[in-house]
């Protein structure tokens, strides 16, 4: 009786140390769960990544050579180096690599007309013949290449060789076949507007008279100076269109396998900043006039969509301030002319009555 009893005590208190045992938290086994799944993704992003490391380093050294690489060329140079490229490409089936060109411009030499001209050259020969996609590193290295050795390498640097240099380039900014128009900066137009401005502004310190007279029609008469001149009016509004035609997206009016080719080309959108604005608008004064300048520069900058017809203050402020100059200048010469028509006039009728006195003295 006494065994029983003991054994029944005993039962009891075991199942009162089960009833009352502290319980783990609920979260605890969630924990668990959580840091060893995050102990798994962690080596699972380490081997990832470790495997991405090793398929780049694969990659690099499995990278086939490129031309220019290939080529191994002692002295690099654009014309050596368009060379290679068009052998490289000549089936048309090789493409040019954007490093490939990037090379052949930086490679320019100061002062070297002949190397802004194999850019050029080879601007326009790779979009045509081997699908060459310009991106906007091509591009700025192509016009920092052209300025630099269309520029003539002198210690003192007149103002018309400079002129001659920024508006050649402009010349291929211009131009559709050099497709620069696609991936070209604004801050690239403006270092050539500013180039430009440089130019015109050292000539006037030399004396050279830069406003020339706008004429419908070119007569065939005009120097080399004055041809000059226009020929720079015509591509400063020639880089305003281009960035303002660019920015109002005419993609959006094409059919679709001319928007797709031109989609494929396009590298930015941007258009006309204010700085690019004034710029054009400072050269157009020097050169055109007022007049000319508000139909070549700004209205075709108001007439983008985006502008909402809005143009700067301090530029409508200069055409005005310019045209109050002309229209004085205007009425000094007509003033001027009056004058030394009276003059004449009035020399006239003495040597008249002169000759009258003296017939009267013969009789």
């Amino acid at each position: 009786m006494n065994n029983q009893a003991l054994v029944r005590a005993r039962c009891i208190l075991r199942a009162n140390k089960l009833v009352h045992r502290p319980k783990e938290p609920a979260t605890a086994g969630v924990q668990n769960l959580m840091s060893s799944r995050v102990a798994s993704s962690s080596f699972q992003h380490h081997r990832f990544a470790f495997s991405s490391v090793a398929q780049q380093e694969q990659s690099s050294t499995d990278r086939r050579p490129s031309a220019l690489e290939q080529a191994n060329l002692d002295v690099i140079t654009p014309g050596h180096s368009i060379f290679v490229l068009q052998k490289y490409a000549a089936d048309g089936l090789a493409l040019i690599r954007q490093s490939d060109f990037i090379k052949l411009c930086e490679s320019a030499r100061p002062g070297n007309m002949k190397d802004a001209k194999a850019i050029a050259t080879a601007l326009k020969e790779f979009r045509r013949n081997n699908r060459f996609v310009l991106q906007k590193a091509g591009a700025r290295a192509a016009v920092e290449g052209m300025i630099r050795s269309s520029i003539s390498n002198y210690k003192e640097l007149y103002g018309k060789p400079r002129l001659h240099a920024a508006v050649f380039v402009a010349d291929q900014i211009i131009d559709e076949k050099t497709a620069l128009y696609f991936a070209i900066e604004t801050e690239l137009v403006d270092q050539v507007l500013g180039e430009i401005q440089q130019a015109l502004t050292e000539m006037e310190e030399r004396g050279m008279q830069v406003k020339i007279e706008i004429k419908e029609k070119a007569s065939g008469d005009e120097d080399d100076d004055e041809k000059l001149l226009f020929k720079t009016l015509r591509v400063t509004e020639g880089l305003v269109k281009v960035l303002v035609n660019r920015s109002v997206r005419p993609e959006f009016n094409m059919k679709k396998r001319a928007a797709r080719n031109y989609l494929k080309r396009l590298q930015t959108v941007a258009g006309p900043e204010l700085s690019t604005l004034k710029l054009a608008t400072d050269i157009a004064l020097s050169i055109g006039g007022a007049a000319v300048t508000q139909k070549d520069i700004v209205d075709p900058y108001a007439a983008a969509w985006w502008t909402k017809g809005v143009v700067d203050e301090s530029i409508l402020k200069a055409i005005a301030d310019a045209e109050s100059r002309e229209e004085e200048a205007a009425r000094a010469a007509a003033a001027e002319e009056e004058a030394a028509n009276t003059e004449d006039d009035s020399e006239a009728e003495e040597a008249g009555e002169g000759d009258e006195d003296a017939k009267d003295e013969k009789e």
